[in-house]
């Protein structure tokens, strides 16, 4: 039977943990509300009390039974805060009845039992359930007190006839009781959340700790493959920097200068003559003659297989800029092609000598 009570108690749609232990408080409650409605029915036929007394507060009874069954049936439906908020109501309608039955000069104990509805308003069902159930208290004493004090149809129908003793001991033991297992409870949640947060909070730290590890290894990682990149981006620049001197170097050896005696100078040209080449040659050849003080330039174009109009134009530039400096220039290495491709052309060598060799212009 407990086992059967257990499941049925644990079978409700809640998965967070706080929010489960809650709604078994609630359950607990309206149970515990229920059983003690159906036993109290019998006592006011047990105490001396008037008529109107004992049908008022078996009125109460009913009322409590009654109300516990919806704030059951909302809690296990998954509504919680509506559930905690009827339960807080049908307790504080209660009470202000009882309060009104019992007058301001003999409620302690009913006044006291009003910290039952607001904690449980307040802790369970939030702050709104809590400023309602607060609200109606305040209202249902002040209508008690009212009403008593100006003497309204059954104002103080509680109020036991004789001895009261045994009757304020048991009802004080009752709200005592309630009060108490109620503070337990959601103690009992309190301490659970403030266990269940200083966990996360300890994870949290772990999972910080393990970041923080973790971003220090990727940026060590990182600084390690930034260094090895800035140091293949200098070999690269090295590289880049070799390069072009090695370009420059092969530029310079594509256009040789080759002095021959004291006043010869001969520049063998070998290869298609582009702009660049024909720069350097022009480059090449107006220093070697300046620098080496020469009157004969030889221009060797045995190596170069096609002269066109650019090539021819270009080389009878470097040769009137070369006569300016004072040095007589000649063509060598006129081949039958060349030959002819320069007069299909309409190029005029003028004064320029042109040899089909060296050794003939040499000679």
């Amino acid at each position: 039977m407990w086992e059967s009570l257990r499941r049925w108690l644990l079978a409700i749609p809640y998965s967070e943990p706080l929010e489960r232990r809650q709604a078994l408080l609630i359950q607990l409650i309206e149970l515990g509300k229920l059983i003690i409605a159906l036993a109290l029915l019998a006592l006011p036929l047990m105490v001396p009390l008037s008529p109107v007394g004992r049908a008022a507060l078996v009125g109460l009874t009913m009322v409590t039974a009654v109300a516990a069954v919806p704030a059951l049936g909302l809690v296990r439906r998954g509504r919680l805060d509506a559930g905690a908020l009827i339960s807080a109501l049908s307790l504080t309608v209660v009470l202000s009845v009882m309060l009104y039955g019992n007058t301001l000069d003999d409620g302690a104990v009913t006044m006291f039992a009003y910290a039952v509805p607001l904690t449980l308003a307040g802790v369970v069902a939030g702050r709104r359930a809590l400023l309602i159930v607060l609200a109606l208290s305040v209202l249902g004493v002040c209508a008690a007190v009212v009403l008593g004090r100006v003497g309204a149809p059954g104002a103080g129908f509680a109020l036991v006839v004789g001895d009261t003793t045994a009757v304020a001991l048991v009802s004080f033991v009752i709200v005592a009781l309630l009060l108490a297992f109620v503070i337990d409870g959601l103690s009992a949640l309190t301490r659970e959340a403030l266990a269940a947060r200083r966990a996360r909070e300890r994870e949290l730290e772990a999972m910080s700790r393990r970041l923080e590890s973790a971003v220090r290894e990727r940026t060590a990682d990182l600084e390690i493959a930034l260094g090895a990149l800035e140091q293949r981006a200098a070999e690269q620049a090295s590289l880049l920097d070799e390069n072009q001197r090695q370009r420059v170097l092969i530029s310079a050896l594509s256009v040789p200068v080759l002095p021959l005696g004291r006043r010869t100078v001969v520049l063998p040209l070998v290869g298609e003559m582009d702009d660049a080449r024909l720069a350097m040659v022009s480059e090449q050849a107006l220093g070697a003659v300046e620098r080496l003080a020469a009157r004969r330039l030889l221009l060797d174009i045995t190596g170069v297989p096609v002269v066109d109009t650019h090539v021819a134009q270009s080389l009878m530039r470097t040769v009137s800029a070369a006569r300016l400096l004072g040095a007589e220039v000649a063509l060598v290495g006129v081949r039958p092609e060349v030959a002819q491709a320069i007069v299909g052309l309409g190029i005029d060598l003028g004064p320029m000598s042109a040899f089909a060799d060296l050794q003939s212009a040499l000679g």
